[in-house]
C-alpha cells in the first residue's frame, strides 16, 4: 500500500481491529510486528548481520501524536517542548525561531506563550502545546492517532483546517478518526480496517456508493451516510466534501428540520436498496458473532494457562517468597547457576508468561550489565583501569535480584487479585469479620498486584512514545541519563493520574467508611498446595545448609 506527499488518508475500523497497531507498526514502534514500512527511500527497520534494528532516518520523517499527546510533555516551558521536539534535526538557532514562531501561529497563539509552563495549563491548552510541536518538526509525515479525542465542535473545524493547510503544503497525513463526518470530508483516501485486519482503501465518494462496506468491517452505516443517501435520492445537490453546516441547510431546504422528519426524505433512506443490502449484512454478522458466542458458550473448555492458576494463591505465594529467599542467600557463583536452572525450570513448568515483560526485562538485564561494568572501574598510579574482580562481585550482587524478578513477574498474571483478596481475607479473618489492620493489609497487597501491569503497560506506552518523540533509534550510554529523564518524568506524571484516580474510585465506592462484608470461605488448600509450598521448603533449607 502507498501514500502520497500531499494527501490526507484516514483509517478507521470497529473497536478492537488493531487500528493503533497499525500505525504504531507503520511508525517503528511494535518490533515484534510484521509490517515493513518505508518513508521515501527510508527502511524504518534495517538488517544488520540479522539482527533488525530502527532506521534514524526514517524516525526523522514523521511526526507522532498519540491519543493523549498532551501526556507526552516533559518541559517546563512551551518554548523548551519546541526546542526538544526540534533538537534531533540538528537545526540552526534562526531556522528553530522560524519554526516555533510558525507552528505557534498554527495553533493560533504568539511569542507571549513560550515562557508558560504546560503543567499548569488546561487540558485544551496542553493539547495545543502539543500540536504545535508537531507542527514544528519538518517531517514530510504526520501520523496522528484520534486527535479530536476530547476536542469540543470549533477545535474540531480548527484542527480540520490545521490539517488541510499542512496538506496543501505538501505533507502526507494518515491519521485514525472515529469521527468519520469530521475526517472522511476532507480525506483523499479512506483505509477501512476489518477485524481480520484486512484493508480496504478507497476514496470517501465511493463509500456513498458502498454502504456495505461499513458492514463488511463490523461498523454501524453512519448517520450521516444515510442522510446524504436521501437527499441525493430527493434530487438535492450535495457533496461528500461539502461542510457538514452545507448538508444542514440542503436538509432543510428538502424539508427536514429540527424536530420534523420529511416522509419523503424518510422513504428514501428506508427503501434505499444499498442501505438494505448493508443493514442485512450488518444483521448476518451479528447472527453470526452472537451463533459463535453461544457455541462458544455450551462447549467451553478450560483455557489452557499456567497450572498455577489452579493452585490457592496463599501457597503460590508462599512458595515464591519461600524460592526468593533461598535465591537471595547464595553467595557463589556455583549457588547462583543452581539457582538459574531452578528458575528457569519454574517459569517453565509453570509456564509464567513473560513475553508482554520483556522490555522491562532487557532494561533491567542491560542496567545489570551497566552496573557491573562500572563497578569494575578502579584508579591507581596509572590512571583510570578497570579490574575484573570488581566487576564479577557486582554481577554477583546483582544477578540474585534479577532471577527474584523474572519469578515475580508472572504471578500478577497467574493470580488474578480478586482471587488473591479472598484468600488473604480467609488469612485475616476471625469468625468471619476482618479486623481493620488486615483491612489495611489486604487493600494495600491487591492494590499493588492490580497495579503491577498497570504500571508496566505504562512504561512501555511512555517508552514508545518517547522513541516516537526523541528520536532515539539507538541506546547510548552518553545519552542514557538525559534519555531517562524523558521518559521517567511522562511517566511519574501518569503514575500521580492513576493515584489520584484511584483513590476517587475508592472514595465514592465507601471503601472505610462502610463495614467489610462478612467472609465465606471458598478456598481451601489442597494436596498439590502443601506440595508445591513443601519442596520450596526443602529447596530452601538445601541453599541454607549448602551456602
Amino acid at each position: 500500500m502507498q501514500l502520497e506527499p500531499g494527501t490526507v488518508t484516514v483509517l478507521i475500523g470497529a473497536n478492537g481491529s488493531g487500528k493503533t497497531y497499525l500505525l504504531e507498526s507503520i511508525a517503528g514502534l511494535q518490533p515484534e510486528s510484521e509490517v515493513e514500512s518505508v518513508f521515501g527511500n527510508e527502511r524504518v527497520w534495517l538488517t544488520d548481520r540479522s539482527r533488525r534494528r530502527l532506521n534514524a532516518a526514517a524516525l526523522l520523517a514523521y511526526g507522532y501524536a498519540s491519543q493523549s499527546p498532551e501526556e507526552q510533555l516533559i518541559a517546563r516551558t512551551v518554548r523548551d517542548e519546541l526546542v526538544f521536539t526540534l533538537k534531533p534535526y540538528g537545526l540552526s538557532d534562526t531556522e528553530v525561531g522560524k519554526r516555533t514562531s510558525a507552528a505557534l501561529t498554527a495553533v493560533g497563539w504568539d511569542a507571549s506563550w513560550l515562557d508558560r509552563e504546560p503543567q499548569h495549563m488546561s487540558g485544551g491548552e496542553r493539547r495545543r502545546v502539543a500540536l504545535a510541536c508537531l507542527f514544528a518538526a519538518p517531517t514530510p509525515w504526520l501520523l496522528l492517532d484520534e486527535p479530536t479525542a476530547g476536542l469540543d465542535a470549533a477545535a474540531h473545524a480548527e484542527l480540520s483546517c490545521m490539517l488541510k493547510q499542512r496538506a496543501a503544503e505538501g505533507q502526507g497525513i494518515l491519521l485514525i478518526s472515529h469521527d468519520t463526518d469530521w475526517a472522511i470530508p476532507f480525506a483523499d483516501r479512506v483505509w477501512l480496517m476489518g477485524s481480520d485486519r484486512s484493508i480496504r482503501d478507497c476514496e470517501p465518494e465511493e463509500l456513498l456508493v458502498h454502504p456495505e462496506w461499513f458492514a463488511e468491517c463490523g461498523m454501524a452505516i453512519p448517520a450521516w451516510l444515510r442522510v446524504l443517501r436521501g437527499l441525493r435520492r430527493l434530487g438535492v445537490d450535495t457533496s461528500l466534501r461539502e461542510p457538514a453546516e452545507h448538508t444542514a441547510t440542503a436538509a432543510a431546504a428538502a424539508g427536514v428540520s429540527r424536530g420534523q422528519r420529511d416522509p419523503g426524505l424518510t422513504r428514501n433512506m428506508r427503501d434505499d436498496p444499498a442501505m438494505e443490502a448493508a443493514a442485512a449484512q450488518m444483521e448476518t454478522r451479528r447472527d453470526y458473532e452472537r451463533a459463535v458466542a453461544s457455541w462458544r458458550g455450551e462447549h467451553s473448555v478450560k483455557r489452557t494457562g499456567s497450572p498455577l492458576a489452579d493452585y490457592d494463591p496463599r501457597s503460590v505465594w508462599l512458595s515464591y517468597v519461600l524460592l526468593s529467599t533461598a535465591i537471595l542467600m547464595q553467595k557463589s557463583w556455583m549457588g547462583i547457576a543452581v539457582s538459574a536452572i531452578i528458575t528457569a525450570a519454574a517459569i517453565l513448568a509453570g509456564r509464567i508468561p513473560l513475553r508482554r515483560w520483556l522490555g522491562a526485562i532487557k532494561a533491567m538485564t542491560v542496567f545489570t550489565v551497566t552496573a557491573a561494568i562500572i563497578a569494575g572501574i578502579a584508579s591507581g598510579g596509572h590512571g583510570l583501569t578497570w579490574e575484573i574482580g570488581g566487576f564479577l562481585a557486582s554481577l554477583q550482587s546483582t544477578a540474585r535480584p534479577l532471577l527474584v524478578m523474572l519469578l515475580g513477574f508472572g504471578l500478577p498474571i497467574v493470580i488474578t487479585p480478586l482471587r488473591l483478596r479472598r484468600s488473604l481475607e480467609q488469612s485475616f479473618a476471625v469468625r468471619g469479620q476482618v479486623p481493620s489492620a488486615g483491612q489495611t493489609i489486604i487493600l494495600t497487597v491487591t492494590l499493588l498486584l492490580r497495579f503491577i501491569p498497570v504500571l508496566l503497560a505504562e512504561w512501555q506506552r511512555f517508552a514508545k512514545l518517547n522513541l516516537a518523540r526523541g528520536k532515539a533509534a539507538r541506546f547510548s550510554l552518553r545519552k542514557l541519563p538525559g534519555q531517562l529523564r524523558e521518559l521517567l518524568l511522562p511517566f511519574m506524571l501518569s503514575l500521580f493520574r492513576i493515584a489520584e484516580q484511584a483513590a476517587s474510585a475508592l472514595e465514592s465506592r465507601g471503601v472505610g467508611r462502610r463495614p467489610y462484608p462478612r467472609v465465606r470461605r471458598t478456598l481451601r488448600w489442597q494436596l498439590k498446595d502443601v506440595a508445591l509450598t513443601t519442596s520450596c521448603l526443602l529447596l530452601l533449607l538445601l541453599f541454607w545448609r549448602f551456602s
